[in-house]
């Protein structure tokens, strides 16, 4: 059954959130890693996916956004 199986939040508010991990569906996994103030987004399917640098508003992340938007138009949206 595809659920969200488990939320993991490292950090608070307060002293700055160092890592958060969610895992859904069959065996699907998102991670936010702050590591010495950079931002690493991880997108995965078990042991296996892909690592972003999150850090820059124009840069590694959002390159990726783009192109995936651009082959797959279908499931682009925009946030207003």
């Amino acid at each position: 059954m595809a659920k969200i199986r488990s939320v993991v939040v490292e950090g608070s508010r307060d002293t700055g959130y160092k890592r958060v991990q969610v895992l859904f569906g069959t065996n699907y996994f998102l991670e936010i890693v702050d590591s010495d103030g950079r931002i690493s987004f991880l997108l995965g399917a078990h042991h296996t996916g892909f690592k972003a640098d999150a850090s820059e508003p124009q840069g590694q992340l959002q390159k990726f956004i783009t192109e995936m938007q651009q082959r797959h138009p279908e499931s682009s949206f925009e946030q207003e």
